[in-house]
């Protein structure tokens, strides 16, 4: 007995997403640019504050960092810098993406919604539905909710070691969270002090927010490309059917000539996702290596405070990594069962050019979609953890024993 279940629609599917981006200031991502420069402005003026407060950001760190190498910063002062400009700058590129490419992406989704009525046919395609974007919205949800508890935790710990301190001490030792270049020396002065620090918890929590919605948004939209790839192996493993005597029997092949088409659209889809996505994933995954790297060397030479502060930054990257390495497995996966569907669609019972598309079909699903980071790094599980800890074992045989 089929279990009955309230059915997903294309709008549900990307309401975390959009909620996230609206956080930023972004309209929809089905919303393109309004005419007009104007209207432009005033419709995405919360991205246009939320982009230079990261800008300033990062700006900022850059000149602190720059202090600090003036004053002869020793190593492990700089590479408590590094992860919090290189976190920075991955988000201003990914706010600047998600701004330049923005009717390229409300494209790529109108043509997914079209997609979405016309292939949810059956019960069985309502299934394949379900049972592959609801674990989606599920896990892009809930990591989006982790990152942003364990970012707030990032930027309020400072506040948990004050106060120990002062109950411990007596004294009361300002601190902050990450360094970025102010005018005026903020640890000088109360009023500097707690007018700046609500300040960091907006920029960490815009930092976080921004990472994940683009995160999110490529992993939705992998989502929705595996569901369409897996409806139509169903559909090219049901093609050939028997033969009303009231027809030519050309039916089979007209099934077989719309997969095709259809297997067409979502490999140009494909090749869009790879267009708005790519140079920006090359980046985040290989400052991410890094990153990581960097976290997990400190990790091994600090404690206390410091120590829980360099955990959760780098549990962050390593589960921001994971998801998108999660849904470019899924795509090649999905993708490349095809080959097996076509080759079991009894295409012996067909015509020869029947066979020479089901030939041409399994030829091209050999080649599954595979997401590329700027044609260098593969978006799939492989990937996940081969350079950072290979950065990491460089980095820690080189300065461990200083």
């Amino acid at each position: 007995m089929r279990l009955h279940y309230t059915l997903l629609t294309f709008e549900e599917t990307f309401r975390y997403t959009n909620a996230m981006l609206l956080m930023m200031g972004i309209p929809p991502c089905e919303e393109y640019y309004p005419a007009g420069v104007i209207a432009t402005l005033r419709r995405n003026a919360g991205f246009v504050g939320s982009f230079l407060l990261l800008a300033y950001t990062t700006i900022g760190e850059l000149l602190y960092l720059r202090q600090m190498c003036e004053c002869e910063a020793n190593f492990l002062e700089v590479t408590f810098q590094a992860p919090c400009i290189g976190y920075c700058v991955i988000g201003v590129l990914k706010m600047a993406v998600l701004a330049g490419r923005r009717n390229t992406i409300a494209e790529l989704v109108e043509q997914l919604r079209a997609k979405w009525k016309q292939a949810i046919l059956t019960d069985e395609h309502r299934d394949v539905c379900e049972c592959t974007m609801r674990p989606a919205i599920r896990v892009t949800s809930l990591t989006a909710l982790v990152n942003v508890l364990m970012g707030i935790s990032f930027t309020m710990l400072p506040i948990a070691e004050m106060i120990y301190r002062y109950l411990h001490t007596g004294t009361w030792i300002r601190q902050l969270p990450f360094n970025i270049w102010w005018p005026v020396d903020v640890l000088s002065g109360a009023k500097y002090f707690w007018f700046v620090y609500p300040l960091y918890v907006v920029i960490g929590f815009t930092g976080i927010i921004i990472h994940m919605a683009f995160d999110c948004l490529f992993c939705i939209l992998a989502a929705h490309l595996c569901v369409h790839f897996r409806i139509l192996r169903h559909n090219v493993g049901q093609v050939v059917q028997r033969h009303d005597p009231g027809q030519n029997g050309d039916a089979n092949g007209a099934r077989l000539r719309d997969a095709v088409v259809n297997h067409q659209d979502l490999i140009a889809c494909s090749v869009v996702m790879q267009h708005v996505f790519g140079n920006v994933l090359f980046i985040n995954f290989f400052g991410s290596s890094i990153i990581i790297c960097i976290q997990a060397f400190m990790i091994t030479t600090v404690n206390g405070y410091t120590l829980v502060k360099f955990v959760l930054f780098m549990v962050c990257f390593l589960i921001e990594l994971l998801m998108l390495c999660v849904y470019g497995q899924d795509l090649v996966e999905s993708s490349g069962d095809l080959t097996l569907a076509a080759y079991g669609c009894r295409w012996y019972e067909e015509s020869k050019s029947f066979h020479q598309i089901v030939l041409q079909i399994i030829r091209r699903s050999q080649r599954p979609v595979l997401l590329v980071a700027w044609k260098f790094w593969p978006i799939q599980m492989s990937t996940f953890s081969r350079a950072s800890w290979s950065y990491f074992t460089l980095l820690k045989s080189v300065y461990g024993d200083k």
